[in-house]
């Protein structure tokens, strides 16, 4: 065992997979908090107990393993633990995505995949580490929504993608927005270039957004209707999940429960978007500039059916603009948008598109002729990242209250 190990650490497929590893264990040092703020555990106090309400999933199941258990897990403790597992488990499914796309490349494609393995660890590896994100509800849609991209990956148990949805929306019904875009191109991507398997796909796309969209609905207009009887019973026990045992976020309760409105209420973090975003499309020009180039030329090189499909991925980011319109978690948002397109991007050059691996190269190619040390691309967002909530990052934060506030 000690020689295959030693075989392994000095293939460069081993190698990079080691730095790769090591990169994950840096982050937990580099970027845990060790703290989970009120509005997560808030969460963890609503549950189907009070009737078929808003992100009251999560919440039933930890009464049920409350019960079930022998210690009581009504506390900070109990939640701060099983989160850090749960975030261990995010980082192991990303790890294995890396694994599976890397896997299903010729020896050829290798190169380019490490370059997109490596792009989208930057920012999915310190991400729910923060005390802003850390046992963040997003957490759980990341890990279903990557199990689904394994089984469209290596096209098995597709089915499970039905149950993912249904599962997902009831964590969260932000999922529709968010991170339902990532199944439903690809989705629609089989749909259009398996013909052979065609029904299928249009079949699970058809499902898959009729599914969510009609809980959507559910969540955001009919699941209020008993609010104020159980409103204060939830606030008691959110405290108890809190901390310091006095604090709950009254936003979640007024909005989810009560179903109020809290644009109005919002209005200075509304104030920070305001001023944050601009200088975050500065920050991050290169790469929307480089994204906008990409996908400028697949177009331009591509005939006319084909070009509708890559146009739909393009525009498949855009289920997020409702959510920057009305909500303030632009730290999320932006995360999302980039998770998406290097994700997506990454799954069809591992799957064979050879449209996309073509355009790939030469977009490295045109980099590497204007930048002296094209590398650089890689490292700059590190300084960048992790993104937060409200706020985007510290540094386009920062920048951005010295530009506007000098």
């Amino acid at each position: 065992r000690l020689h295959m190990i030693r075989k392994l650490w000095k293939s460069e497929d081993g190698s990079f997979f080691f730095a790769l590893f090591a990169w994950m264990c840096f982050c937990w040092f580099r970027y845990f908090e060790r703290t989970m703020e009120f509005y997560n555990t808030t969460l963890f106090a609503l549950s189907y107990r009070y009737g078929f309400i808003s992100r009251g999933l999560l919440g039933t199941m930890w009464e049920l393993l409350d019960k079930i258990t022998p210690m009581s897990l009504m506390n900070y403790r109990s939640v701060y633990l099983f989160h850090i597992g749960v975030s261990i488990l995010y980082e192991l499914v990303v790890f294995l995505l890396f694994v599976t796309c890397y896997r299903m490349c010729g020896h050829r494609q290798k190169p380019m995949m490490r370059y997109l393995i490596c792009f989208l660890a930057v920012f999915a590896y310190p991400m729910f580490l923060s005390e802003e994100m850390f046992g963040r509800l997003d957490v759980y849609l990341y890990i279903l929504v990557l199990i689904g991209v394994l089984c469209i990956l290596k096209e098995k148990w597709e089915w499970v993608i039905l149950p993912i949805g249904l599962i997902c929306i009831c964590i969260h019904q932000g999922f529709v927005f968010i991170n339902a875009n990532i199944i439903l191109v690809l989705l629609l991507y089989k749909a259009i270039t398996r013909k052979e398997k065609r029904k299928k796909y249009i079949a699970l796309f058809i499902g898959f957004f009729v599914l969510i969209s009609a809980f959507f609905c559910y969540f955001e207009f009919f699941s209020h209707v008993n609010g104020t009887e159980i409103a204060d019973e939830i606030t008691t026990n959110a405290k108890l999940l809190s901390e310091d045992g006095e604090s709950y976020n009254e936003t979640i309760v007024r909005h989810e429960i009560l179903g109020e409105d809290v644009f109005q209420d919002e209005m200075k973090y509304h104030i920070y978007n305001y001023k944050d975003f601009p200088v975050f499309l500065l920050l991050f020009a290169p790469y929307i500039v480089i994204g906008l180039h990409f996908f400028i030329r697949l177009f331009r090189t591509t005939e006319s059916w084909n070009r509708l499909m890559y146009l739909i991925i393009f525009v498949g980011a855009g289920t997020i603009l409702p959510q920057m319109i009305l909500k303030v978690d632009y730290g999320r948002y932006m995360f999302s948008t980039f998770f998406y397109y290097i994700l997506v991007v990454m799954v069809l050059f591992a799957m064979g598109d050879i449209r996309i691996g073509v355009q790939l190269e030469n977009t490295k190619c045109e980099i590497k002729e204007r930048t002296s040390v094209p590398l650089v691309l890689l490292v700059y967002p590190v300084f960048l990242t992790p993104f937060y909530d409200v706020i985007i990052s510290g540094p386009v934060h920062w920048l951005a209250q010295h530009i506007f506030h000098p």
